[in-house]
C-alpha cells in the first residue's frame, strides 16, 4: 500500500514539473524532460530525416500517380523520352536502394519502356539526379507499364509511376541539328551578330529521319523565306530512309543592319500527305563599317564640289598665298584609293601639293590636306578643275568631288603721272602735246621708245588745252622710271624730256 501510494505522489510531482514553464534561470524542467525521455528539450523539426520526392517537368508527383507519354511512332530507334528528377528533400541522407535497379520496370508491356539508373545512390539534402525513360513501342495500341524507385525514405519505401503510352503507325519523322545542339519543330535558331552586307560562316544542319518508315523528300528539300539567310550545298536525295542522315547549310548573309530573321522550311510526305519540318532562324545585323569622306576649306563644305572664292588678281609667275584643303574620313572603315588631280583647266596656271599623309588611304577618323596655289603664267582670268576621288569614300562606294578654283592674271597696274605745263615748250602749238616715257630700265632714252622695254604714251593738246597729267598702265611689278618731253606741230621731235623720276609698284 505504501509503495503505491509513493509511485502516485511522484508522478503526480513529475507531471507538475512538466506542465510548468521552464524558470528563465534554471534548468531543472529540462532535467524532468531527461528523465521522462523527452531529449534536450528544444521543438523537433518537421523536416523528416530522409525523403523522396519525384519531379516531372519541374512538378512535384505523388506515388501512384499515372503519366502518359503519348503517341509514338512504331519501331522507331529512339522512341519518346522523359526525364524525371530524384531529389532529397529530408534533412538527413537519402539512399537509393535496390541495388543495381534502383529504378525497375514491371507491368504488361514493360519491354517497351527503357529506364536509366541514377547516376548517385545516395543524396545529401537537396541533391537531385535524374534518370530518363524511353518508349519504344514495336506494335500499335495502348500499352502500360510501371516504374518502381527505391529508397530510404521511410515513409514509402517504393515509390510508383504508372506509365501509359501507344503505338501508332509506322511512319517517317523528321529531326534536325546543328553539332550537338537539337532544333525543335517549329522552334528557333540563332545565328547571332554578323555585319551587313557581309556573308558569314556557313552553319551545317543535319536532318535525320528518326521515324520507323522512309520519308519522301519533296523539292525543293530546304529553302528559305528570305535572302538574309541562303540555303546551300544541301546533300538531300529523293527520299529518307529510316535513320539515314543528309546535311545542308545555312548563311546568314543580311542586306541590311538590324534584327532578321527567316522561316526554314524542309518538305517531305507522311503517308503521301506534303508535310513541313520548319524552324526559324534569327540573327542580328550590325552596320557595314564604311568609309565617308568629307571635302573642306575654311569650313565650308566641299564634298559634293562646287567652286571655291577666287584668288584674286596676281602678277604674272607670282604665286598666290597657297589655300589648304581638307579631306576627312567620317566613315569607320578605311578609305581607299584617294587621288587629288588637277582634272581639266589652266592647270599650268595652278600648282597642287601632294596629300600630307603620303598615302592614298585615310583611316577611319583620319583626315588629309593639300595646298592649292594660284601662279598665273600670264594675263586674264583663269580656272581650273581639282577633281577629288576614292574608290569607297561614298559610304563604300566610289566618290567623286569636282572643285573649281579661280584666279585673274593682273594685267597691269596704273600710275599717275603729272607735270607742270608751263616748263614745256611749244605746248600750244596746233597739234602738240606732251609724251609721257616710261620704261623699268634707269636712265632710258626716250627716243629708243620700242613697245617692249621703253613705251610712251602721247597726252595731245585738244581746244587749246594744255595737258598736265596722264594714268598710264605699266604692264609689271616693280620700279618703273618716268620722263615727260613736249611736241608741237611743226617740232615733232619734241623738246627737252624732264628730268626723270621713278615709282615702285608693289608685287600686291
Amino acid at each position: 500500500m505504501t509503495k503505491t501510494l509513493r509511485g502516485i505522489l511522484l508522478l503526480s510531482i513529475l507531471l507538475i514539473f512538466i506542465n510548468c514553464p521552464p524558470s528563465s534561470g534554471g534548468s531543472g524542467g529540462e532535467g524532468i524532460l531527461a528523465l521522462l525521455g523527452g531529449g534536450s528539450g528544444n521543438q523537433a523539426s518537421d523536416t523528416p530525416p530522409a525523403k523522396l520526392q519525384v519531379l516531372y517537368n519541374n512538378i512535384s508527383q505523388e506515388s501512384g500517380v499515372t503519366i502518359d507519354m503519348g503517341s509514338e511512332i512504331i519501331n522507331t530507334t529512339a522512341g519518346k523520352q522523359m526525364v524525371i528528377t530524384l531529389k532529397n528533400t529530408g534533412s538527413q541522407t537519402l539512399s537509393l536502394t535496390g541495388g543495381t535497379e534502383i529504378i525497375s520496370l514491371e507491368g504488361t508491356d514493360a519491354s517497351l519502356f527503357t529506364v536509366t539508373q541514377p547516376t548517385k545512390t545516395t543524396l545529401a539534402k537537396d541533391e537531385t539526379t535524374s534518370s530518363t525513360i524511353t518508349f519504344r513501342p514495336t506494335s500499335t495500341g495502348s500499352k502500360q507499364a510501371r516504374v518502381k524507385i527505391n529508397s530510404s525514405d521511410a515513409a514509402i519505401a517504393s515509390f510508383l509511376i504508372n506509365l501509359t503510352g501507344a503505338g501508332g503507325p509506322a511512319a517517317p519523322r523528321i529531326a534536325v541539328s546543328t553539332g550537338t545542339t537539337n532544333v525543335s519543330a517549329n522552334g528557333s535558331f540563332s545565328f547571332g551578330t554578323e555585319v551587313a552586307e557581309t556573308p558569314g560562316s556557313p552553319v551545317t544542319f543535319t536532318v535525320r529521319n528518326t521515324g520507323s518508315a522512309t520519308a519522301v523528300l519533296d523539292a525543293p528539300v530546304v529553302e528559305s523565306s528570305n535572302s538574309n539567310f541562303v540555303v546551300s550545298s544541301s546533300t538531300a536525295g529523293a527520299s529518307l530512309a529510316k535513320d539515314g542522315t543528309f546535311t545542308f547549310n545555312v548563311t546568314f548573309s543580311p542586306l541590311t543592319a538590324g534584327s532578321k530573321s527567316a522561316t526554314i522550311t524542309i518538305n517531305y510526305q507522311i503517308a503521301g500527305t506534303p508535310t513541313t519540318f520548319l524552324f526559324t532562324a534569327n540573327g542580328t545585323a550590325t552596320p557595314k563599317p564604311v568609309p565617308t569622306i568629307a571635302i573642306s576649306h575654311n569650313s565650308v563644305s566641299y564634298t559634293s564640289g562646287g567652286t571655291m572664292p577666287t584668288f584674286g588678281i596676281v602678277w604674272p609667275t607670282l604665286n598666290s598665298s597657297a589655300r589648304t584643303i581638307t579631306i576627312q574620313n567620317n566613315g569607320t572603315a578605311t578609305m581607299t584609293g584617294l587621288v587629288v588631280s588637277e582634272h581639266s583647266g589652266d592647270s599650268g596656271d595652278f600648282s597642287t601639293s601632294s596629300l600630307s599623309t603620303g598615302s592614298t588611304t585615310l583611316a577611319a577618323g583620319a583626315s588629309a590636306t593639300f595646298t592649292v596655289t594660284f601662279t598665273p603664267q600670264s594675263a586674264g582670268p583663269k580656272s581650273m578643275i581639282l577633281r577629288i576621288t576614292s574608290t569607297n569614300g561614298n559610304n563604300g562606294t566610289a566618290s567623286q568631288a569636282d572643285v573649281t578654283v579661280q584666279g585673274t592674271g593682273k594685267t597691269g597696274a596704273d600710275v599717275s603721272v603729272s607735270w607742270t605745263a608751263s616748263n614745256e615748250t611749244a605746248v600750244n602749238a596746233a597739234d602738240g602735246g606732251y609724251k609721257v616715257c616710261y620704261s623699268k630700265t634707269n636712265n632710258f632714252n626716250p627716243a629708243d621708245v620700242n613697245g617692249t622695254t621703253i613705251f610712251c604714251d602721247t597726252v595731245a593738246n585738244t581746244g587749246g588745252t594744255t595737258p598736265s597729267s596722264r594714268v598710264v598702265t605699266v604692264n609689271s611689278f616693280g620700279t618703273w622710271y618716268f620722263k615727260v618731253f613736249s611736241f608741237g606741230k611743226f617740232n615733232t621731235t619734241g623738246g627737252a624730256p624732264s628730268s626723270q623720276s621713278s615709282v615702285v609698284v608693289p608685287s600686291t
